[in-house]
């Protein structure tokens, strides 16, 4: 699946969501100004809204393991939106890397968490190229040196 059929997928389904919680608030007005109790079309609309949610903000743990150039990069790159994760010869995810989907028009960018601050450090934004590449870098710099909490150069 390419990132823009994943994309696609992913806003079809939310936009129908979103329909189809307008629809019932509208049925659910209706119904409150005729004096019924709509406790049951209330709690279908928390559903729907709770779904609608966890499909935005939903985070996936995913382990993708397989022999170096076999397509986790492109794989992932797919999940992600953008193809920001560069791929080489040597390991590139030496650590633990978290991915996230990009939604339609938000600007790609590499984060760093390190020990002991509570948010992350912009290491690269937009261009996928320069996230690639910072990436890269990155990733040699704890292959040869070692995860250390150090702000990298």
């Amino acid at each position: 699946m390419s990132s823009e059929q994943f994309q696609a997928a992913h806003d079809s389904i939310y936009n129908t969501g979103t329909r189809l919680l307008q629809y019932l608030q509208e049925i659910r007005q209706g119904r409150l100004s005729e004096g019924d109790d709509t406790k049951g079309l209330q709690s279908v609309e928390d559903e729907i809204n709770k779904a609608l949610h966890a499909l935005k903000e939903q985070k996936y743990q995913v382990a993708v393991i397989a022999a170096m150039k076999a397509g986790k990069s492109t794989f992932l790159n797919a999940v992600i939106g953008a193809d920001v994760l560069a791929s080489e010869t040597a390991a590139c995810t030496i650590c633990r890397t978290d991915v996230r989907h990009i939604p339609s028009g938000q600007i790609p960018r590499l984060l760093e968490y390190q020990e002991g601050q509570r948010r992350p450090i912009v290491l690269a934004e937009g261009d996928a190229g320069e996230i690639q590449q910072k990436f890269l870098v990155r990733t040699r710099e704890i292959r040869e040196k070692g995860n250390c909490a150090k702000q990298p150069n």
